[in-house]
C-alpha cells in the first residue's frame, strides 16, 4: 500500500515509520528543508536553538516514547532534567543538599504554615494518584484491576473537580495554588477549563529533583523527565532515517495544496506546482481548522465533524529570543529550565492571551539553556539561551513586525533579575514571533502547543468522514505535547493497520 503523508512533523514521521516497518510505501511531503517541525532547529550565526524549553516526559527506559523508538530500533542518548520555578515572593529551587521527595511541600509549609494540614492533603491525594498511575502500567490482571478499583475510591471525590475547584479545596493561599496551576500557562488555560488531576500530571514531583528515584525496587514507580543529548531534533532525524532507510521517500520544500477526493475517497494530493501525486492511504497532519477547510473542504465532512473543528480551542502562540551570549548562565542559575512567574491570577492572564493583549512578560517567562545538553549548539566559552512567552497569535493593537524589538527589549529586561547584566554579553540574536511560527508551522494561525486541554473538548478524530483520509498531530490531541502527538499517531496506525 502506498501511504502519501503531508508534513514531516512528529506525527508525520511516527506514522510513517511504522507503516514503513510493516513494508507500506510511504511517501512525506513537507515544506521546510529538514524533519521535525517545531522539533527541528533554528540555526543563527554559529549557535543553535531548540524550539522552547524541550523538557521531555515518557522518554526515559520503559516509558511509552523510549517503548516506540525501540521497537523501531532507534536509541538515543538522555539525560535526566529538572527544572526550577521562580515566584515574585519567593522562589522553589532545588536544594543543593538532597532533601527528600517531598522537599517542596516541606518548604512550602515554611512560607504558607496556614496551609500545611491542606498541603499534607494534597501529597496523600498525589500519592494516590500516583499509585493509580503505577497499577494503570501493569498487565491488567483481575488482582490489578482489583487494586486499580480500590486505589480509584480513594481519589473518586476529587475526580470532578477542575483544577481550581481542586487546588481551591487543598489551599487557602492564591499564591500556593498558582505553584500547582502555574504551568497551565504553558496551555493558555483557565484552570476553570481543566480536569483537577492535571494538577498531578502537570507537577509530578520528579520534575523538579532528578535525585529522586524512579523506582521502587526493581520496578518502574515514578515518570522521568529528560533532555536527548544533542538536541531534540535527534528523534525526528532518526525517524526519518529509519523511513528513507526503509525504502521510503521525504520530499522536503514542497507544499501540499489539496488532498484529492473521489466518491469520497481519498486517493492522492495534489501540490501548489499542480503536480498530482496518488497514494492508497493520506495522511495529514498540522491544522485542523486549515487542513479541513483549504486541503480536504467542508464538502465533504459530516456536520458533527464540522462542529468539533469550529468548537476546538487551540493555544496560543509564543514570542521566542534565541540568544547567543559568551558568558556562562550557570553563574546564576542552577538549572537549564527556570519558569519565572510574576502573576498568581492564571484566569486573568489567559483571558488577556485570548483577547490578543500580550503581558511583555509581565505575567511570566522561562529561561532555557540547550546548550547544557548540546555543547555543539555555541561556539566554545559560549551559550545558546532562550527566553520564551506565551503570547497572542494576534496583537490587539499593532504588528509583531513593528513590536517585536521593543518587546525583545523588555524581556532581556526581566530575564536580567536571574541574569545579571545579560544584556551586555548578547553576541547574537534570532527574534521569533508567532508569525515567524506561522510561517514554519504552515498555519494560517499560530498554535505553538496544540490544544488547550479543556475538560471533555473533543478534537478532530484520526479516522475522518473521507475514507483513507487520516489526520494526526497536535490539534488531533487534546493538549499536544510530544508523547501525545506520537502515541497518537502510534495508536491511529494500529487501528488502521488492523
Amino acid at each position: 500500500m502506498k501511504v502519501v503523508i503531508i508534513g514531516a512533523g512528529l506525527a508525520g514521521l511516527t506514522f510513517g515509520s511504522l507503516a514503513a516497518k510493516k513494508g507500506h510505501e510511504v511517501v512525506i511531503y513537507d515544506k521546510n528543508s529538514v524533519p521535525g517541525g517545531v522539533c527541528a532547529l533554528i540555526e543563527h550565526n554559529g549557535y543553535k536553538f531548540e524550539q522552547g524549553p524541550l523538557l521531555i516526559g515518557d522518554m526515559l527506559e520503559g516509558e511509552p516514547i523510549y517503548e516506540l523508538l525501540k521497537e523501531l530500533g532507534i536509541s538515543l542518548e538522555t539525560m535526566r532534567a529538572d527544572r526550577d520555578i521562580s515566584f515574585p515572593d519567593y522562589k522553589l529551587i532545588r536544594p543543593e543538599e538532597y532533601k527528600g521527595k517531598y522537599w517542596r511541600r516541606d518548604y512550602l509549609k515554611t512560607i504558607f504554615p496556614e496551609d500545611s494540614k491542606g498541603l499534607d492533603k494534597y501529597y496523600k491525594f498525589y500519592d494516590n494518584v500516583m499509585h493509580l498511575r503505577y497499577l494503570s502500567t501493569l498487565n491488567p490482571s483481575l488482582i490489578n484491576k482489583l487494586r486499580l478499583a480500590f486505589t480509584f475510591l480513594k481519589i473518586k471525590k476529587y475526580s470532578k473537580m477542575n483544577a481550581d475547584e481542586l487546588t481551591k479545596y487543598f489551599f487557602s493561599n492564591e499564591k500556593l495554588r498558582i505553584v500547582y496551576t502555574g504551568i497551565l500557562a504553558d496551555f493558555c488555560a483557565d484552570p476553570k477549563e481543566v480536569i483537577g488531576l492535571t494538577t498531578v500530571f502537570t507537577n509530578f514531583e520528579t520534575a523538579f529533583d532528578t535525585r529522586i528515584p524512579l523506582y521502587k525496587g526493581k520496578k518502574k514507580y515514578y515518570p522521568g523527565f529528560c533532555y536527548v543529548k544533542g538536541g531534540v531534533q535527534k528523534i525526528p532525524e532518526a525517524l526519518a532515517d529509519y523511513i528513507t532507510s526503509h525504502n521510503g521517500k521525504i520530499i522536503y520544500n514542497t507544499i501540499v495544496d489539496k488532498v484529492l477526493i473521489k466518491d469520497q475517497k481519498a486517493y492522492g494530493i495534489k501540490l501548489e506546482t499542480g503536480e498530482e501525486f496518488y497514494g492508497d492511504l493520506v495522511i495529514g497532519c498540522g491544522s485542523g481548522k486549515d487542513f479541513f477547510k483549504y486541503m480536504v473542504g467542508h464538502e465533504h465532512l459530516t456536520q458533527d465533524y464540522i462542529k468539533v473543528l469550529d468548537e476546538y480551542v487551540n493555544m496560543e502562540g509564543v514570542f521566542m529570543l534565541h540568544l547567543g551570549v559568551d558568558y556562562n548562565p550557570f553563574d546564576y542559575l542552577r538549572s537549564p529550565l527556570i519558569y519565572c512567574y510574576g502573576m498568581y491570577d492564571l484566569e486573568k492572564a489567559t483571558e488577556k492571551l485570548r483577547n490578543g493583549i500580550y503581558h511583555e512578560g509581565d505575567d511570566g517567562y522561562l529561561i532555557f539553556v540547550p546548550s547544557a545538553h548540546a555543547e555543539e549548539f555555541a561556539p566554545k566559552g559560549h551559550y545558546a539561551i532562550t527566553i520564551y512567552t506565551v503570547a497572542p497569535d494576534k496583537l490587539k493593537d499593532g504588528n509583531w513586525e513593528d513590536k517585536k524589538e521593543e518587546y525583545a527589549k523588555k524581556l532581556i529586561s526581566l530575564a536580567e533579575e536571574q541574569l545579571p547584566n545579560l544584556s551586555k554579553h548578547i553576541k547574537e540574536m534570532k527574534i521569533m514571533t508567532p508569525v515567524e511560527y506561522r510561517h514554519l508551522t504552515h498555519m494560517s494561525r499560530s498554535s505553538f502547543g496544540g490544544n488547550v486541554p479543556i475538560w471533555n473538548m473533543k478534537t478532530p478524530a484520526h479516522f475522518t468522514p473521507v475514507e483513507n483520509l487520516i489526520f494526526l498531530g497536535q490539534q488531533s490531541e487534546n493538549g499536544g505535547g510530544m508523547a501525545a502527538v506520537m502515541m497518537g499517531a502510534k495508536d491511529a496506525f494500529e487501528k488502521f493497520d488492523k
